[in-house]
């Protein structure tokens, strides 16, 4: 089966294009141009790279974040709109399992591994995740930590005695909160440069459990509220007399 995913949840993004399980063609996002600008090309791209049209796509897939507000939305809106015109079924993949799962699929003897990604406001977006038990389970993870938004130095007090001290984490963060990671006695990873790919591989295996859906219910994945939401809020408070 031919699998188109996307990735807007980072600042660059990526596009790529699977054949079942193997990545046939990637690419990351131009920086200069919004997710919303560079999509339509890179969608171009990776199609023809393969020689392949739209209506050649039997699953659309799409990072659900958390990650940048406004490339999230981009992304799930894409993602939706030519499955709805193509009508093809969807994958909505977690980016942070799918950074912990780009860990445990580099590295067979991992038995667990951690995602740290900026979150902007001094926090960072964070999880940590185990191989299960059975090859045969349906997801490719069992959760140690749940997601969550918070300053380094919380995150790292909630894993404390939680998740095991030395866990590689894939770690897209800004220097100080790599740092502490580091510090507190967990190994920082380079993610992969693209994770669209990722998105792609996990949500193959989503279609063979039966685990895809329809172009409705895709849902974001804040796991923070979106600052927008938390601006109108403080105005508002600050007009209560």
């Amino acid at each position: 089966m031919w699998l188109l995913a996307l990735e807007t949840t980072t600042r660059d993004g990526s596009v790529a294009l699977l054949h079942d399980d193997r990545v046939i063609a990637e690419r990351p996002g131009a920086p200069a141009l919004s997710h919303a600008e560079r999509f339509p090309d890179d969608f171009a791209a990776v199609l023809a790279e393969a020689g392949l049209t739209p209506g050649a796509i039997d699953l659309f897939a799409v990072a659900t974040g958390p990650g940048g507000f406004t490339g999230l939305r981009i992304g799930l809106a894409a993602i939706q709109g030519l499955a709805l015109a193509l009508d093809r079924p969807v994958a909505g993949v977690a980016s942070l399992p799918a950074l912990a799962w780009a860990a445990l699929d580099h590295d067979a003897q991992l038995a667990a591994a951690g995602a740290w990604l900026d979150a902007s406001r001094g926090e960072v977006f964070a999880a940590a995740y185990a191989r299960p038990a059975s090859a045969d389970a349906q997801w490719p993870l069992v959760a140690l930590a749940a997601p969550t938004a918070a300053p380094a130095a919380v995150t790292l007090a909630a894993w404390n005695g939680v998740v095991p001290h030395g866990l590689q984490v894939a770690a897209a963060c800004h220097d100080v909160a790599c740092a502490a990671l580091e510090a507190a006695g967990y190994s920082a990873l380079a993610p992969p440069a693209q994770l669209a790919g990722i998105v792609g591989r996990i949500a193959w295996r989503m279609h063979a459990a039966g685990l895809t859906g329809t172009p409705h219910a895709l849902m974001p994945e804040y796991v923070r509220r979106p600052d927008v939401e938390i601006e109108r809020d403080r105005r508002a408070a600050a007009r209560v007399p």
